[in-house]
């Protein structure tokens, strides 16, 4: 049986858990990973590849269309994301040891494109309203990035290679 007929399906239909090693939807190798599934609305999809030590995944998606990719290698990755509202989609690649990534969106339309390549980096993501865009590459050693974007249709773009970078940004009223 090919593996990505290997699906688990939640009560509503959704996609939660594909298990097996090759880019397997929610696959997982070696010990101590864990992940938190929360889908609900119509045609949410959460696909995620977690190989290696002490990963972790909490995702909420709700809504309509909500969709999550996600890809951990290395020591101790971790991600929560949160989406509610329709057509929400995350894709996160993470590499290295001691990464971190937390995502909520709330609106609809918002966009997270984030690849984490290195050690002790962090993402923190929160994007309110409609149409918000945010893209992320960071490579290095510490470093951190944390947007907040409020209202409709702001873009942001950050990579950061090197050592010790912190990036902030600041977009839209915050939200109350």
């Amino acid at each position: 049986m090919d593996k990505m007929e290997n699906s688990l399906l939640n009560h509503w239909g959704k996609l939660l858990v594909i298990t097996g090693l090759f880019l397997s939807p929610m696959a997982h190798a070696d010990e101590d990973i864990s992940s938190f599934d929360e889908l609900s609305g119509a045609g949410n999809q959460a696909l995620v590849n977690q190989i290696g030590d002490s990963h972790s995944a909490n995702i909420s998606q709700q809504g309509m269309s909500n969709e999550l990719y996600l890809a951990q290698t290395g020591y101790n990755t971790s991600l929560i994301a949160s989406q509610q509202g329709v057509s929400n989609e995350i894709l996160l690649l993470q590499s290295g040891s001691d990464i971190e990534a937390s995502i909520q969106q709330t609106g609809y339309g918002n966009l997270v494109i984030a690849n984490q390549l290195g050690t002790a980096l962090e993402i923190d993501v929160t994007q309110n309203g409609y149409g918000n865009q945010a893209y992320i590459h960071q490579t290095g050693y510490e470093n951190s990035v944390w947007i907040q974007q409020n209202g409709s249709g702001h873009v942001v773009s950050v990579a950061q290679w090197g050592s010790s970078q912190t990036a902030v940004i600041t977009q839209g009223h915050a939200s109350n």
